[in-house]
């Protein structure tokens, strides 16, 4: 029997593990039970128990040093911690010291108790009794088993004959009579792992994976498998015998308990994205395909939702959307009137669009309105390329339609806070501005400007200088730059023609001057604005 040592300095949930299991069940026993790390450790070093249950947070010794000085004694010591979510920092280090389990004390039951404990059970069986001959269940079954599905589904390795003999070696509980692929994506997983500190999101990923198979494995119907950082792919079979209508609430019923679990012990919310059942294990290739395409509904459908595959149709911007956006721009007072009026024009010409459209598409037209927008700044003494630039990061990683509103919003009331500090231009300078506008593709001169509005040159040099901050050159300049970033994201003109069309003398002398004021060539600002958008081809005399 293997004996186990409880260090928990709270009284009721030192008395709760204690005698609330059974834990002859398990073919253990707890041989004492102590309130800090230091009367934990004085035992362990005269018994030598096998398993270990503390808490991090304890007087005089707190868990972790405890931990870390029972490995220097012993390297097979089965160690379970007992933590709260706010723990994950501590817990994450406490794996270096070879500790497999964890407990979430406020939410803990006997049954997850149960559960850890019979895992204990197993890996002390394996290091403590003597193994006649190796087989799968001696090593990492879920190890073999993802290598086996990975190597199914994105892979010729196995053929289906293949697959369901290892399958059913490997006693996979996956019935090949009605087969069933759900994605599950956990949303704003990055802000997940910022909030536990996991910076690689390991010990989050392992956490989600574990909770997975434990909630599943009651039901006994399915596997559950990481598929990237933040997926995960759950596969289900079942008999024939099962019928259709109960084979869909059990599925319904398996996704919710999975969502609500989840949701109480990271506080997050997740998408699931669900396949018809089909027959054969060759079915699963398909249904991930077309559960990963209508996933990208989700951009639509926003967080926390359910989606069929096979069923999706083209997505259109929705007319509250549509509304929203226009509302956000015509509230835009505090911006120059001319190019907020450019602004609302477009903005007004893609809502007037009732066509399909994509997330990449949505993400590439707020790109373009970001710099847009940004034109009414650009003789201000803000650093304009760096505050669009950290925009234009939030826009390529937006999970959500409405997260994306929320950005441009965020951005235009940013905008805002730094029009106060512009002085009030003069009738002669405004109306320069707007003549730059309008004929900014063509030849300009100074001697030009000036005629347009009747002073002298050297008057307006001087004047255009104090009011703008910078000289007429520099601003002509920086104009035809920001025109030819609207062109680079929101066309396929190729490179001497975005030159051309925004008053360059030829593409030499443009490359020169886009990289000068961007940092980078008109190619990789394309590429890095518009490429990673989605499918989206690029004109064929750019080289990437």
């Amino acid at each position: 029997m293997y004996r186990v040592l409880i260090a928990e300095d709270e009284m009721l949930v030192r008395l709760a593990l204690k005698h609330s299991i059974n834990w002859n069940e398990f073919d253990m026993t707890v041989i004492a039970d102590v309130t800090n790390g230091q009367e934990a450790l004085d035992i362990f070093r005269r018994e030598m128990p096998e398993v270990l249950i503390t808490d991090i947070k304890m007087p005089v010794m707190d868990g972790m040093e405890l931990i870390a000085k029972i490995r220097e004694l012993d390297a097979n010591t089965e160690i379970a911690i007992l933590s709260c979510v706010e723990d994950f920092d501590v817990v994450r280090k406490a794996l270096a010291f070879n500790v497999h389990d964890y407990i979430l004390k406020l939410e803990m039951t006997t049954e997850d108790m149960g559960k850890i404990l019979t895992n204990i059970r197993t890996r002390l069986d394996r290091l403590h009794k003597p193994v006649l001959s190796l087989s799968p269940k001696d090593i990492d079954m879920h190890i073999l088993k993802d290598n086996l599905v990975k190597d199914f589904l994105f892979g010729s390795r196995y053929n289906e004959v293949e697959f369901a003999a290892k399958a059913a070696n490997l006693e996979m509980r996956l019935n090949p009579q009605q087969v069933a692929v759900i994605l599950m994506e956990i949303d704003q997983f990055d802000h997940l792992c910022e909030r536990f500190k996991d910076k690689k999101g390991q010990l989050v990923r392992m956490s989600l994976l574990n909770i997975l198979n434990e909630v599943i494995a009651n039901y006994g119907y399915g596997e559950a498998y990481a598929d990237a950082d933040s997926r995960y792919i759950l596969l289900f079979g079942f008999e024939d015998t099962f019928g259709e209508q109960k084979m869909v609430e059990t599925l319904y019923k398996i996704v919710e308990h999975i969502r609500s679990v989840l949701y109480m012990y990271f506080n997050n919310t997740v998408t699931f994205v669900m396949h018809d059942a089909q027959q054969g294990y060759h079915s699963m290739k398909e249904q991930y395909r077309e559960c990963m395409k209508a996933l990208e509904a989700k951009f639509f459908l926003g967080y926390n939702c359910n989606i069929k595959a096979g069923e999706q149709t083209d997505h259109v911007l929705p007319d509250a959307t549509k509304e929203h956006i226009l509302r956000l721009v015509l509230e835009w007072n505090h911006a120059n009137e001319y190019e907020k009026k450019m602004l609302e024009k477009k903005v007004r010409m893609f809502i007037a669009h009732n066509g399909a459209v994509s997330a990449g598409m949505i993400k590439q037209t707020i790109m373009h309105w970001l710099h847009l927008s940004a034109l009414s700044m650009s003789h201000s003494h803000v650093n304009m390329p760096e505050i669009v630039s950290a925009y234009s990061e939030r826009v390529s990683v937006a999970g959500t339609l409405q997260e994306l509103v929320d950005i441009f919003r965020e951005y235009l009331d940013e905008m805002i806070h730094y029009m106060p500090k512009r002085t009030m231009m003069s009738k002669e300078i405004s109306e320069v501005i707007r003549y730059i506008d309008e004929h900014y593709a063509e030849e300009l001169t100074l001697h030009e400007l000036a005629d347009a509005v009747q002073v002298s040159p050297n008057y307006l040099s001087s004047l255009f200088k104090k009011e703008t901050g910078i000289n007429f050159a520099d601003y002509l300049l920086q104009h035809r730059i920001e025109k030819a970033k609207e062109l680079l994201l929101g066309t396929f003109c190729k490179t001497y023609e975005v030159a051309e069309q925004t008053g360059f003398a030829n593409q030499s002398y443009f490359s020169r001057a886009f990289k000068k004021i961007t940092g980078v060539g008109p190619k990789e600002f394309r590429r890095k604005g518009m490429v990673n958008w989605g499918n989206v081809e690029v004109p064929h005399d750019e080289t990437l």
